[in-house]
């Protein structure tokens, strides 16, 4: 069952709230709030589009830029160690923090739930302050170790 709605580039969480026998939609990702509800499915996207639809009119007539989800930057708290070694773990590899974390971040959400996670730990040919690309850091080893990671988690 899907419970997640996209349309013109917004998505909407669906829920069903069974005192008022609705379905009930929040587009997420963004400032501006913006809810929908509808008795049927056909209802609920019909009300789905309908709402993107005048929000955007809204916007134009105001100029207000419309709020888009997703924008590839957001704000991450963590422990202050493991900042400090995420850091240094970049810079042995050549890369910046933040190509650090997305690689981190995608193999966390691409990895198989049934099993462990393993990290990929190379050993480059350049020096640590040498900066490369992801795609040249990942290239340019020598060897790779395999770390598991207890529990499936990072």
């Amino acid at each position: 069952m899907k419970s997640i709605l996209e349309y013109r580039g917004y998505h909407a969480k669906i829920e069903f709230d069974e005192d008022d026998m609705l379905f009930v939609g929040s587009v997420f990702g963004i400032q501006d709030s913006i809810n929908f509800h509808g008795t049927s499915i056909q209802e609920l996207v019909d009300s789905f589009h309908q709402s993107i639809d005048n929000y955007l009119e809204m916007c134009k007539e105001f100029g207000k830029k419309p709020d888009k989800e997703f924008k590839g930057s957001f704000n991450v708290r963590i422990d202050q160690e493991l900042h400090r070694e995420a850091a240094f773990a970049a810079d042995r590899m050549g890369i910046t923090l933040n190509q650090y974390v997305e690689h981190a971040i995608r193999s966390a959400v691409s990895k198989n739930d049934d099993g462990p996670v393993y990290i990929i730990s190379p050993m480059f040919t350049h020096t640590p302050s040498q900066k490369l690309t992801t795609e040249e850091a990942i290239s340019d080893y020598k060897e790779t170790t395999l770390e598991y990671v207890q529990g499936g988690v990072l």
